[in-house]
């Protein structure tokens, strides 16, 4: 079995290294080595800082709407605002369980 396994990783490896080394041109995925083979280096180097750029933001985006949408998808009874009664309720009945409900104070 070790001898089969050994076997195997060795042909994975070299059909790996022929996928990569027989098609370079498409592995190629910086803007700036791909396009720096022709005339367009400022081209090249304008859509990798605009990439760069625009990335961070989009991932933010993304994050926030998927928290919108998350909470638009609850049902509205689960939505409502709780009063401080309630509020009060749920504290003492996480209180009985030995959950936190209030960060630890700090003594200075």
């Amino acid at each position: 079995m070790k001898n089969l396994k050994n076997h195997l990783g060795r042909i994975f490896s070299a059909a790996g290294f022929l996928l990569v080394t027989g098609n370079a041109s498409q592995i190629w995925a910086c803007p700036t080595c791909k396009d720096g083979l022709s005339d367009n280096y400022i081209a090249a180097y304008a859509f990798s800082i605009v990439f760069m750029m625009v990335i961070p933001y989009l991932l933010l985006a993304g994050f926030f709407a998927y928290i919108v949408v998350s909470y638009f998808r609850r049902p509205v009874a689960e939505r409502k605002q709780l009063s401080a009664d309630d509020l009060t309720e749920l504290a003492l009945k996480k209180a009985e369980q030995g959950i936190p409900t209030q960060p630890p104070a700090w003594d200075s």
